[in-house]
């Protein structure tokens, strides 16, 4: 995937291709590693939940086509990520999300219910590690931003940013790919994980 004999292929961009690009690593990458201050990891929503938080950051009206070729783009890859943990070689997966983005009520209590549902059922996976920063941790790191470090079998790795200026795909900067990788450890080392992270994911759901 990233190989010296692909790297013509990846390069750093930024725009709409930054985002095709991503999809196409995120396919192949032996870890991956998520930093989701503001929503949920995409790779771990619900149509129901996509659909609600892209209408509401765009703006796009529940009937534009648009919001469903998004919605449709967003499920297809999520479709495809679960594929991957139920295949022979799964993954690793550290997704590090605040809890402040867990108690928005994003289209409703009940549709928070059930992406919340579906969060505690892929925590329980062997390979995917769900870290949730509560809010008694007061300021943090991954609050400057949501971001995405895709890391192939042979250690490199590809840093992705989403943003409403555009997003952004680096793989020419190794080390800085490396920082943001030990940042989202260092939070996930820090947070609410496990058994404890369900327990919370649970009260939550129940305070909805």
């Amino acid at each position: 995937m990233m190989s010296a004999g692909d790297s013509a292929m990846v390069h750093d961009t930024r725009g709409p291709e930054a985002f095709t690009q991503l999809v196409e690593l995120e396919q192949e990458a032996a870890q991956i590693f998520l930093n989701q201050p503001l929503h949920l990891p995409g790779l771990l929503q619900r149509r129901d939940y996509a659909a609600e938080i892209i209408s509401g950051i765009t703006g796009l009206a529940e009937d534009d086509p648009e919001l469903t070729e998004r919605v449709n783009l967003r499920m297809r890859r999520a479709a495809t990520f679960a594929q991957r943990l139920d295949g022979p070689n799964p993954p690793r997966l550290v997704a590090v999300i605040d809890e402040a983005a867990l108690r928005r009520k994003v289209g409703g209590a009940e549709v928070m219910r059930a992406q919340i549902a579906h969060l505690i059922e892929v925590s329980r996976r062997d390979t995917v590690q769900l870290a949730i920063v509560p809010f008694s941790a007061g300021g943090h790191p991954g609050q400057t931003g949501s971001l995405e470090v895709h890391e192939a079998a042979d250690g490199r790795a590809a840093l992705f940013f989403e943003g409403a200026a555009g997003d952004e795909l680096i793989v020419s900067d190794q080390r800085r790919a490396q920082a943001h990788r030990d940042l989202v450890e260092g939070l996930a080392a820090s947070s609410v994980t496990g058994s404890e992270a369900r327990q919370l994911l649970e009260k939550i759901s129940d305070e909805l």
